[in-house]
């Protein structure tokens, strides 16, 4: 992609990582700096690819990504001669990265196992995060449908040439995410910024997404499902991208950039709900609208909105139960 620059960046405990950094270079001082990490048998162009589709035009105008490709996953990588670096060690040590390009805070992007490292890296460097969005999040050890997942990716490999992963690099990644601690317990402790997840709600991962939630801190934590899809960024960018700049609006971020119109959104396959436009909403928050089955009942939306907790409550960009349906 035109623009894109490459760094390679030492982190202590981890070994090398090569960033990608996509936009200008002065927006790393005075922009809204957003912190990429992919998945088991991905690399940094999942992201990549995401970030320049057209839905995303507008943010990517104001904003730079720091797509990182963890150690040896980058496409033509050469063998690893170390062991890959737990995922805690990445957790913390990814903070280089920040340092070395005098970034001071971000918004971090993570997919899957990368979602799983942005997380830890959130816990351990509160200061230098605005906020996470975690795409397809898997929190419970060793889920058997997640581990048929990465085993899927990893075969998958071969037959996608284009990739160009280094496969025994990846299955060092896999085996270290298979073997990571659990966090689940400490994150209404330890996370204390806001956090949006994001699922397919055909992915293998949808309801480790609604455990997290569920064990995540009020008023912090937003879920939305994108109905029809399992890989919301490879197969619905425009409703993830709608979604992430909706969470940044509420961080304080972008607050010059215009919202896309929603398309049809509906409460089952019949597509009988009514048309619902994210611009129909003044503010980020909108707890208040239901397109899924799963909705709390409306009486207890009226009772959070009349009696919220605090008067920080209202500009929190609470999306819980919001349902997308892809087209």
């Amino acid at each position: 992609m035109e623009g894109l620059k490459q760094r390679t960046i030492e982190l202590e405990a981890c070994g090398t990582v090569a960033v990608f950094i996509q936009g200008e270079n002065e927006k790393l001082k005075d922009g809204v700096v957003f912190l990429t990490i992919h998945d088991v048998g991905a690399t940094y162009q999942t992201w990549l690819d995401f970030s320049g589709h057209p839905s995303m035009e507008e943010i990517r105008k104001r904003a730079v990504f720091l797509h990182v490709a963890l150690p040896g996953q980058e496409p033509e990588a050469d063998d690893l001669t170390k062991p890959f670096p737990t995922m805690t060690q990445l957790g913390l040590g990814l903070v280089t990265v920040l340092d070395q390009l005098r970034v001071t805070t971000v918004v971090g992007l993570g997919d899957g196992a990368g979602a799983n490292i942005i997380t830890r890296f959130a816990m351990n460097h509160p200061g230098r995060v605005h906020g996470i969005i975690n795409v397809n999040p898997a929190c419970v050890k060793n889920n058997p449908s997640i581990m048929a997942k990465i085993k899927d990716q990893i075969s998958q490999l071969g037959q996608d040439s284009d990739k160009g992963l280094n496969e025994k690099n990846v299955a060092k990644f896999a085996e270290v995410y298979k073997k990571r601690t659990e966090i689940l317990t400490e994150l209404k402790q330890r996370l204390k910024c806001d956090i949006l997840l994001v699922a397919g709600a055909k992915s293998k991962t949808v309801l480790d997404t609604e455990a997290l939630h569920r064990e995540m801190a009020p008023g912090i934590c937003s879920i939305i499902k994108v109905e029809k899809v399992s890989e919301p960024l490879l197969e619905s960018p425009d409703k993830t991208a709608e979604a992430l700049l909706l969470f940044c609006q509420g961080l304080g971020l972008l607050p010059n950039v215009g919202r896309r119109a929603s398309r049809q959104d509906s409460t089952g396959e019949g597509g009988e709900g009514r048309r619902v436009s994210m611009s129909d909403y003044d503010t980020p928050n909108i707890r208040r609208l239901s397109l899924s089955a799963e909705a709390v009942p409306p009486e207890k939306d009226e009772e959070e909105m009349i009696n919220p907790s605090t008067m920080a409550c209202y500009d929190k960009p609470n999306i819980r139960r919001l349902s997308l349906t892809a087209t």
